[in-house]
Formats: structure tokens, sequence, C-alpha cells
């Protein structure tokens, strides 16, 4: 279904939502409102006697309200209606806490709703309440979810909102209902906190009421709808009258140790030498590294460290396609444009060039030949494809030489005419690698200057600094393989080199939007063979859809060492790379395999 759809669906399912006085309760309370209830007597916050916080919201006859205590664990949202002196309804915990309770509710309140007792139903906590200032309570801030699913069956768990809000729900028999909360500093009031009670529909999707209650500064109701993305456990939500989230994305609980160090464990002592890296919403939270970066056939031990930088192999094409989405975009253009008038005039182009498109090259559907690009001239191997055309079938087929061809689109999409103009001086002659090396340095300049540097990220294509070698884990006594003189005239591919702090913190950043819009990063993502671009298929499972991109070092003739590497993005804005410098390595399974497993295992 496409957002526009989605749009119009959950418009009209909050459009169902009724509303009784400013709004109304889902499920319905059992009690009458009394006719001559004043309007706001209980829009008060609340101290429970047990040090809780009740935050009260009064509209008509109906009563929403958000209570929490973070020192118990406890979180709920409740709803009533008011009859004489006496609210009557329902209360459900939320994961903003560890309990996962819920119950029917009834509180009396006296001295014109300055105090609330609770004089039947379940214990939600508190058996008194007393109605304090604003001013009179630090603001418990964000929480990881205490309890939570992975199933689209079942919504319990932390959800962010694409604008940094965070929400906790909680799904059970039918009801669904949660708190949202306006991104702020620790003992900062919200700018709204917002109580949502609703209900599943047959169709899947959600209907119900919100209610800004006194945590928040804002005083807003009314109906809600919302539906799932396709299959994601993600929601895209309505909410008329206001200009809040439109997207909320699961916010999974990990037992962050739990997954470092099931990452350590598999790759300890079962490869040359290796490093791991995990980053959450903009922050690397764990890092590990082990092993050796250089051995003693090479001179002296040297350890492999989180700081190292290795070849990422094929990982670096979903840098280089995020580099190629960003220059047609500054330039006006889409991955649907062709390529042709942006190869060089003095290329003889093959069948079916004249059609090809950006996309095809980066989902890998060129039809492109698969030729020879690992020695001899880099340059003449890129003209030799596209003289020869689109002679492969023209469905998704692996062909990792045609993203060299960035190393000459990128430029010329940034500068079209400058670029062309230093093919046209060199009359597309690649004397000595001149031609070559030339357009080169414009790729690489865009790549580190326009996408890695503004994210605070360094690569390299030489062997400087603190870099590794590639070696062969059942082979010690062979020397490794260091980075060539001539691996940045071969990019677009592979060949660049950065440790695993380095290259999660370019993968959280292209997650999260800051290098191209969150729309481009999820056509990067897509599972259809039309999107995928510098992505590999996706991995299914507990928790969803995880995106990710392998790469190996291959093993050419005259070399002795290898790589292997893998970048996955998780659900809930985690992003996990980890890098070994060998083959033949002794661990069990796949990388990928490794850190998926390491993952699932840290859902709490």
């Amino acid at each position: 279904m496409s957002r526009t759809a989605l749009i119009t669906l959950i418009a009209a399912l909050a459009a169902l939502a009724p509303l009784s006085g400013a709004a109304a309760a889902a499920p319905t309370p059992t009690a009458t409102p009394a006719p001559a209830v004043v309007a706001s007597l209980l829009t008060r916050i609340y101290r429970g006697d047990d040090g809780g916080v009740l935050y009260l919201r009064q509209l008509g006859g109906t009563v929403y309200g958000f209570g929490e205590h973070p020192g118990r664990k406890y979180a709920y949202v409740l709803t009533g209606t008011v009859g004489g002196d006496l609210i009557t309804g329902s209360w459900w915990d939320v994961p903003k806490g560890a309990r996962d309770k819920r119950g029917s509710l009834r509180l009396r309140f006296a001295q014109f709703g300055a105090t609330l007792v609770r004089s039947g139903g379940h214990d939600l906590g508190p058996q008194v309440f007393t109605a304090i200032p604003a001013n009179g309570i630090p603001w418990p801030n964000r929480q990881a979810a205490g309890f939570q699913a992975t199933r689209q069956s079942d919504l319990d768990g932390a959800f962010l909102g694409d604008d940094a809000s965070r929400h906790y729900v909680r799904e059970i028999a039918g009801d669904v209902v949660w708190v949202g909360e306006r991104a702020a500093q620790p003992q900062e009031r919200p700018g709204w906190a917002t109580v949502f009670v609703g209900t599943r529909k047959s169709n899947g999707a959600f209907a119900g009421t919100y209610v800004d209650v006194p945590k928040g500064l804002a005083s807003e109701s009314g109906p809600f709808g919302a539906a799932f993305v396709g299959a994601k456990r993600e929601l895209m939500l309505s909410q008329p009258g206001v200009d809040r989230t439109d997207r909320l994305a699961p916010d999974y609980a990990l037992a962050w140790d739990r997954f470092a160090s099931g990452i350590s464990g598999a790759l300890s002592g079962n490869a040359v030498g290796w490093a791991y890296a995990i980053a959450h919403e903009g922050a690397v939270l764990r890092s590990g590294a082990g092993g050796a970066r250089r051995t003693a056939a090479d001179g002296g031990r040297l350890a492999f460290t989180t700081k190292t930088r290795a070849q990422t192999a094929s990982a670096a094409k979903t840098i280089n396609a995020a580099a190629l989405l960003k220059a047609l975009r500054e330039a006006g253009l889409d991955v649907d444009t062709k390529v042709q008038s942006f190869l060089p005039s003095c290329w003889q182009r093959g069948t079916g060039v004249a059609t090809l498109t950006f996309r095809q090259i980066l989902n890998h559907t060129s039809g492109l030949p698969k030729v020879s690009c690992n020695f001899g001239d880099g340059y003449e191997c890129l003209v030799k494809m596209i003289k020869a055309g689109r002679t492969e079938p023209r469905t998704r087929s692996y062909n990792t030489h045609a993203y060299d061809l960035l190393r000459f689109l990128v430029p010329a999409v940034v500068d079209r005419k400058g670029t062309m103009a230093q093919v046209e001086l060199l009359k597309c002659k690649n004397t000595a690698g001149v031609l070559n090396r030339k357009v080169s340095e414009r790729f690489v300049r865009y790549v580190f200057r326009q996408v890695l540097e503004p994210i605070g990220v360094e690569a390299s294509y030489h062997a400087a600094g603190e870099f590794s070698l590639n070696y062969d884990e059942d082979r010690p006594a062979l020397k490794g393989d260091r980075p060539r003189d001539d691996f940045f005239v071969r990019g677009g591919s592979g060949k660049l080199a950065m440790s695993a702090v380095e290259y999660v913190r370019f993968l959280s950043a292209l997650d999260r939007g800051l290098i191209v819009p969150k729309g481009l990063v999820e056509s990067m993502k897509g599972s259809s063979n039309d999107n995928r671009l510098g992505f590999d298929s996706s991995v299914r499972g507990v928790a969803g859809e995880y995106h990710r991109k392998t790469g190996s070092c291959p093993d050419f003739p005259g070399t002795t060492g290898g790589c292997t590497t893998v970048a996955v993005v998780f659900p809930g804005d985690v992003q996990v790379y980890v890098t070994t410098n060998s083959t033949n390595n002794d661990y069990t399974g796949s990388l990928t395999s490794i850190v998926v497993s390491a993952f699932e295992n840290a859902l709490r």
C-alpha cells in the first residue's frame, strides 16, 4: 500500500472514532456521567501515597490519565466516566514500566477533586492521590520498554516517532492503549504527553481517541487512526488537528552487553583479527575487537582494535550507493534517470545501454557482463563493459564490477561539464592511467568530503595509520596482503578501508536520514528487486526484517589472504558492523547469522 493510501485509510479510521463531549473512551466505561460535572474539576497532577504520579485530564464526563512510578517500575493508562463523586472505568499497564497488569477502576474524589481515594476495582498501586502543583515533581523521562512483543499481532513495547517522540504501547484483548511523550531533556516537562485509547479493527487497523494529559504543556484531544506499514511492525498514525509524528517504529529493549558478547564470543579465537560496533539512535553503544591486525609473519604482532582500518570489501557499495543517491538528488534527478548522458561520449555503447538507468546498476539488474576488473587497466575494464552492452538477463544478478562505474558516474552527476571536459582533454586516452586517476580523485573527493566528513567519519584507500593486513586463518606462516597504492583508482565496488566504529557511524547516519532522506534510505533497503540499492537481500527474523550488506575480499591469484564483513540494519534504529581480516575463519555459520543470533538473544 502506498503512503498516500495509508494516510487516506487512517484518516478515515480516525473519523470513525466517536467523541463524547470533547473525546470518548474506548472501551466505553460502565458508569453514566453526571449532568452537572464541572468540566475541568479533575484536570490535575496528583501525587500517589506510594510516591507515584498521576496526570489526569477531564473532558466533560470522561477522564483520561497516565500514571507512573519509575522507582517501582510501573506505568499505566486509565480512562473512566464521572458519576457524582465517583470515577469508574479501566486501567492498563503500559511498557514504560515492567509491570504488565490491567484492571477495573473505581476512584472516589473529594475536596472539589483535590483528593482521589481508591474505593474498589483492581489495585493499580496508590490508594490515595493528592493534587500537587506542576512544579512539585521532577518530570520522569524516557525508559526502555519494560516488556515487549515482536509480532504484528501484539503491539506491546516502545515505539519511536519520526519526531523523536516516544510511545509506550499495550495491546490486550482487543484494546490498544498507549502513552506518547514528546522528546525532552532529562527533568524537562515535555511539550505534550498524550494518552491513546482505542481498539484494533477487523482489518488490522486501529481507531480511537487521543487526549493530552497535564504531564505535557499541550491540551489537545480528538480521534486517531493508525495502520501498519505493509508487513512491517510500524504504524502510520493520524491525529487530526495537531502536527505531530505520523510514523511509529519499534524501539526494542535490548540487553546491550549480551548483544555484544554474542558477537565477540563467536569471533574470539576464530579469525586472525576482528572488530564489531553496535549503534543505537545515533550513538555507538558497544564495540570490541580481538586478534591481530599484523602477525609475526610480517615482522611482529600488532593488535586489531576498534580503530583499526580494515577492508570493507563490498560493504563499500552501500556507501557508494548513498553517494550516488545524494548526488542525483542534489542535481534534481532520481534513480530512474538514464545513465547514457553521464558516460563519456567516446565510450562505445553496446546493446541496451541507451535504456540503462542508475537504479539498474545499483540493484544489480543492469544486464551488463561480469567482466574481470581485478587486474590490468581498471579504466579499460569499464570501457569494455559498456561496449559489450546489456547482454545478460536483466533480472537481479550480482555484478560487483558494474559498481565500479560509480567511479565515473558520481563525478559526472555532480559536475557533468567539468568531468566530461577532463575526459575530452585527454581524448579518452588513459595513458599511464592519468584519466582514470583524475576522475577517481573527483569520486573519492565527493565521497569523503560530501558524504563521510559531514557525519564525522573518515576512511582511506591507502595503507595509512592503524591499518590491517589480510590473512588466511589456515596458513599463519604466510605474510598478509596490504592495501595497494592503486586501490583508489579501482573504487566503486570495494577497496575502501574503515574501522568498525567509523563504518557503523556511517550506517547509523544513513539509516537516520542524515545523508539522504529517509524515503530514499527505505528504497535502498527495500525487499523488492526494484530497490535494494546498495544492500543485499534482507533476513526475516523474530523482530521483523533485517537489512544487510555483506562483503569479502576476493582471493586473487598471488594473494595470501582475504577478509569478511557484514553491515546489518535492525528495526528500532539499531545498526551493526562486523569485520575480520582473514579468510577460512573458524567461526560457525556466517557473520550475518552471528549478528542476527546475537541481536535476537539480546531482546528482552
